[in-house]
């Protein structure tokens, strides 16, 4: 009866079970276990390259799920060991050659962002074995042995971020599975204010605040940017501007100097650091009024200060972490708070019930 029973599931591995390939295998088990010794034995040790080439096609199970089928039948049948052996063996072979694969990732130079602006760069991930890598970016890919992509990532906040990579290798019958991470370089997101001051020191070299009076012919010893070049082309001899400094009043720029979070507050900055720059490009001095919780501070900014003035700002910034509650006057009883300022600078939550009708306001 057993070998009919084997022939019979031979018969339907061709027609009903042509897809449950592992299933069937082991159905064979079952009639192996009703044999007389030392058939189950033998049977159960012949079956099993057959196993493993059904669990490569259609298996679904980890290994754990297959060793307690496999414990449960030599129970019923001790004769059935080879099957516990060979589960066991194949368990603990690739996840020791997983265990002792060494991968390697290596990016191109120095990686450097600025907060809020993406950072592009290239990833080389070594692995000895096909295994699935997923990237800083969240993407997945399959490494079988070296493999270079390129990377996009993007941080609100400063910082130094080191993102996981996380590796998963598989067997080629799925059933044994290993997940490890490798280390990231670090990736140095600076605060998107230190990159505003960087440039705006940048606009403000060699420039004076000037603004063009008249023309006259060159002279020996004048700059050759003073060169009025529309005029020279008109006339055909060497014009050069005369200028004048400006003599408007003093621009004043209030900024609110605490925001909910580190990104507004950062922002923030940012922005009080590229609007005073260009500022000092039109005029010789810039009227500063910080507004912390203690108070507000007045600060006199010239090109000669400017990063001076802007790192006592940072300084005296303050992240309040507080969740805003959007709240309206709708009886308009509220006045307006008379900053005397030209412009006023802050998160929109925290500035905007601030800002009166007379200046200007930049929220972020």
């Amino acid at each position: 009866m057993p070998i009919v029973a084997a022939l019979i599931l031979l018969a339907l591995e061709f027609t009903a079970f042509r897809r449950v390939h592992t299933a069937a295998v082991y159905a064979h088990y079952i009639v192996a276990a009703l044999m007389p010794p030392p058939l189950p034995f033998i049977f159960s040790t012949l079956l099993i390259p057959l196993l493993h080439i059904a669990k490569t096609i259609d298996n679904t199970l980890e290994w754990r799920a297959h060793a307690v089928v496999a414990v449960v039948a030599t129970a019923a049948n001790m004769q059935l060991v080879p099957l516990v052996v060979y589960t066991l063996t194949e368990a603990v072979w690739y996840y020791v050659k997983f265990a002792r694969d060494k991968p390697v990732l290596k990016t191109e130079g120095r990686l450097e962002a600025v907060a809020g602006k993406t950072l592009k760069y290239v990833v080389e991930l070594r692995v000895k074995g096909p295994a699935t890598a997923k990237l800083p970016d969240g993407r997945e890919i399959l490494v079988r042995d070296r493999v270079r992509e390129v990377v996009k990532v993007k941080y609100d906040v400063a910082g130094v971020y080191r993102p996981p990579v996380t590796l998963t290798y598989l067997s080629p019958t799925r059933a044994v599975k290993y997940v490890r991470q490798i280390a990231h370089p670090p990736i140095r997101v600076i605060p998107r204010v230190r990159h505003a001051v960087e440039i705006g020191e940048r606009m403000l070299e060699n420039v004076e605040p000037e603004e063009v009076s008249g023309a006259r012919e060159y002279s020996p010893g004048d700059p050759l940017r003073f060169i009025h070049w529309k005029k020279t082309a008109k006339l055909l001899r060497l014009v050069v501007k005369v200028l004048e400094s400006v003599v408007s009043k003093t621009p004043k720029i209030s900024v609110l100097l605490y925001a909910t979070n580190a990104k507004a507050l950062d922002r923030v900055l940012e922005r009080t650091a590229s609007i005073l720059a260009a500022s000092l490009t039109k005029a010789k001095e810039v009227e500063v009024i910080a507004f912390t919780r203690r108070g507000a501070k007045i600060y006199k900014a010239s090109p000669g200060n400017y990063r001076e003035i802007v790192e006592k700002l940072i300084e005296e910034a303050e992240v309040l972490d507080v969740e805003i509650k959007p709240a309206i006057d709708y009886a308009r009883v509220f006045p307006k708070l008379e900053l005397g300022a030209d412009l006023l600078i802050g998160e929109k939550a925290l500035a905007k019930p601030l800002c009166a009708q007379t200046a200007r306001c930049v929220y972020v």
